[in-house]
């Protein structure tokens, strides 16, 4: 009787945890759209405008940042769904249709798309099929609303409401084979490659995307719509897959909301294309100090660590994919793949402090030099110092100064700012992560603003973008951080 009560209790146990996370998932985060998806989906996208409590406080927060010509314009009253609906409703003149009698009543606030290869059964010319979950808080409403409209449209969609969704599809044959796909396979949500990829990514998303790239890159040929924007045969994203015979990884994208940023966060798995990973290569040590080094007066920069090291390795695996770039470095007296060390040395980059010609080129149709610097750490500065005159031989304008800073090589036009760029606290909550970051991006906004007329420059903060990678993954990591708060 021990073993048997003891087994009881076991059970019991398990079900009581099974009930309250149940619960809980529905009463306190909801369905999500990925449960009604099949797992063999091959790209999927999703928009969450049903955040909980700690969303919305910074939701709020974030607000409160932006620059007060944005922070007008926003509305926390309105309802993010009835600008969509009403424009569809107009577009598609439907009659009798309205966003308050037939949507409201049961729209959720949460949406998703996936495309799965149906192979026959599916109506893309190679066998894609498409399907739209939305959310229904009301099954009854949402499937009389969505019954209403089929009878006014020229197409003839597929619905099913169930499970919390209403699933559309193109047609009745790529509803079925979804359903076959979920009783064969199981849900998206039940992926574990999917949920894996999502995961590293992190939660608390607006938006997210995920995406197969080897099953989409087979859909990228021969007579695919999925090759095409639209039905005009314009060139679409996939149609650059064509020129590469093998392609295998996947992505995940997510956009994500905090108290004084907006952040995009991406990651790409095990990406190869015609048998060429990061696999192959020695992966340097992350971290952009170089950049951070740069002056306190940096309006845009870049900075990159160990782009010398993959350049040599690319180039000792295929030199002829280097050719322009070889003859290039010929004109300035180097060669490859030494060359590319001896300019950008271990750890490099470049900040313009001087975006007034710039700009006034951009609106106004006039140019000047910018002011910039370039910091390149285990660069030979002789070497630098050489190719600055090559280039700068015979022009009106005097060459950039070329100095040597312990073992960073230093080359500075115009005038710069003495201070360090890694000191600005909109750099630093722009920029927190170049520490494991082996590409980065900045742009300073303020002055841009300026260049404008806006009445608030200084509001409009900073946008940054940083790239890190392993030999299994690559990660971007962009960030908007205005200032208006």
């Amino acid at each position: 009787m021990i073993p048997v009560a003891a087994g009881l209790g076991v059970v019991m146990m398990a079900g009581t945890v099974w009930a309250t996370t149940s619960v809980a998932q529905n009463v306190f985060v909801g369905a999500q759209p990925e449960e009604v998806m099949p797992a063999s989906s091959m790209a999927f996208v999703k928009l969450d405008l049903k955040p909980d409590g700690s969303q919305l406080t910074d939701y709020a927060r974030f607000v409160n940042r932006l620059p007060a010509s944005l922070r007008d314009e926003v509305d926390p009253e309105a309802d993010p769904a009835k600008e969509v609906v009403d424009a569809y409703i107009e577009e598609a003149e439907l009659d009798g249709v309205t966003y308050e009698q037939d949507f409201e009543p049961w729209l959720g606030g949460r949406f998703g798309a996936a495309v799965w290869n149906a192979g026959d059964a599916g109506s893309g010319e190679s066998g894609e099929a498409l399907a739209v979950a939305i959310e229904a808080e009301d099954e009854t409403a949402a499937e009389e609303t969505l019954e209403k409209i089929r009878s006014q449209v020229d197409t003839e969609p597929a619905i099913d409401v169930d499970g919390g969704f209403a699933v559309i599809t193109e047609d009745s044959a790529a509803l079925d084979h979804l359903d076959s796909q979920v009783a064969s396979g199981g849900t998206l949500a039940e992926n574990e490659v999917y949920t894996a990829d999502m995961d590293a990514i992190g939660a608390d998303n607006v938006a997210s995307a995920w995406m197969d790239l080897e099953r989409i890159a087979a859909l990228g040929g021969g007579d695919s719509e999925a090759a095409t924007y639209d039905g005009y045969g314009q060139p679409g994203p996939l149609e650059s897959l064509e020129d590469y015979e093998e392609v295998r990884g996947r992505m995940a994208v997510g956009l994500r909301i905090r108290p004084e940023y907006l952040e995009l966060r991406g990651d790409a798995f095990d990406l190869g294309v015609d048998g060429v990973s990061l696999a192959d290569y020695d992966v340097p040590e992350p971290g952009l100090p170089v950049m951070a080094d740069l002056p306190d007066d940096t309006k845009a920069a870049f900075g990159g660590t160990g782009i010398s090291d993959f350049a040599a390795q690319a180039y000792e695996d295929d030199p002829d994919e280097f050719a322009d770039l070889e003859g290039m470095m010929s004109e300035l007296g180097l060669t490859m793949p030494d060359g590319i060390g001896s300019l950008l040395g271990d750890s490099t980059a470049v900040g313009i402090t001087d975006l007034g010609g710039s700009l006034d080129q951009f609106f106004n149709g006039t140019s000047s030099m910018p002011s910039l610097q370039y910091r390149a750490e285990g660069a030979d500065s002789g070497a630098v110092e050489d190719v600055v005159e090559r280039m700068w031989e015979g022009s009106y304008n005097s060459p950039p100064g070329v100095t040597s800073e312990g073992s960073t090589t230093i080359a500075t036009s115009g005038t710069t700012g003495t201070g360090r760029l890694g000191d600005d606290p909109v750099f630093e909550k722009t920029m927190a992560d170049t520490g494991s970051a082996h590409l980065g991006v900045y742009l300073d906004l303020r002055p841009v603003a300026e260049s404008t007329d806006e009445d608030a420059p200084d509001q409009w903060g900073a946008v940054g973008a940083s790239v890190g990678y392993t030999q299994e993954a690559i990660s971007l990591q962009a960030r908007w951080a205005p200032d208006g708060g």
